[in-house]
């Protein structure tokens, strides 16, 4: 009877010490890890996009893109998973306006990268400068003002064209400022306003100067 009772107590101590070990050398689990990227066309990232890592109709996670429009989920499980990113006042998916999902499968330790692109709204004003004879003119400078003051001023090329881009909806104006080989009296300068910018437009205006007389 006692050998029984020692091999029977032999065996579970076995059995446990065996449990143990596996407890002790079983590899922990590793998470997965979801990187999101969202680049406009040129590749420039854009930032504070909203984004969401979910399952089913679980939200897992909440993010915004950094200053180069990347953004890192920790601690992702396995299973089917995805990420949607929402548009924000000034950068947007033209195929997706109302929202971008991507849905993958991740397995333990995997790293996923998705990327989405998106195209800027912002507008933009590109103004010609002509003299009378339709010929560009350069070296003078153009200024792009709102009610604030002045946004920008540049140079013309020997295009005669400036671009003024990424514009924020607003009431522009654009005037060429006269030099001393062409003073543009006898104001000094010449103008067009009432350049109303929204969203997503893109304006192209011409202005024509008079003749470059200089005052005896």
């Amino acid at each position: 009877m006692l050998r029984r009772t020692l091999v029977w107590v032999s065996a579970v101590s076995l059995i446990l010490v065996i449990q143990g070990c596996e407890e002790v050398f079983t590899p922990p689990f590793k998470y997965a890890s979801v990187e999101v990227l969202v680049t406009l066309p040129d590749g420039q990232g854009v930032q504070d996009v909203p984004l969401v890592l979910y399952t089913g109709t679980r939200h897992l996670g909440y993010a915004k893109t950094d200053s180069v429009g990347a953004s890192r989920f920790e601690f992702v499980p396995e299973g089917d998973i995805g990420v949607s990113s929402a548009p924000t006042r000034y950068f947007f998916a033209a195929e997706h306006p109302d929202g971008y999902y991507r849905t993958f499968r991740v397995e333990e330790g995997d790293m996923v990268y998705v990327e989405f692109q998106y195209e800027d709204a912002r507008s933009s004003i590109e103004v010609s400068v002509r003299d009378q004879d339709a010929a560009p003119v350069s070296g003078l400078e153009v200024e792009l003002y709102t009610s604030m003051g002045v946004v920008d001023r540049v140079t013309l090329p020997e295009s005669g064209s400036v671009l003024f881009s990424e514009l924020t909806p607003a009431d522009y104006g654009v005037r060429v400022l006269g030099s001393g080989f062409c003073p543009l009296l006898p104001d000094g300068f010449v103008y067009r306003d009432g350049l109303i910018v929204s969203l997503r437009q893109n304006f192209e205006i011409e202005i024509v100067l008079p003749p470059c007389v200089i005052s005896p």
